[in-house]
């Protein structure tokens, strides 16, 4: 695995392989995939941090 995208796939969750049906991330970078996980795993966590952000609001009231 390069430097490079070891960069990119080294953040992502095994969630979000799990999700894609990507088995390690060593099979990420492999396939190509490194970019397109990494921006996946970027969506869930905005995602998450969004729902956080509304039962945050909602314990407040």
């Amino acid at each position: 695995m390069s430097a490079a995208a070891c960069a990119l796939v080294r953040d992502v969750s095994p969630e979000t392989l799990r999700v894609a049906k990507v088995p390690t991330k060593t099979a990420a970078h492999q396939s190509g995939r490194c970019a397109e996980l990494w921006a996946a795993e970027q969506r869930r966590r905005a995602d998450r941090d969004r729902l956080d952000a509304l039962a945050d609001e909602e314990a407040a009231r």
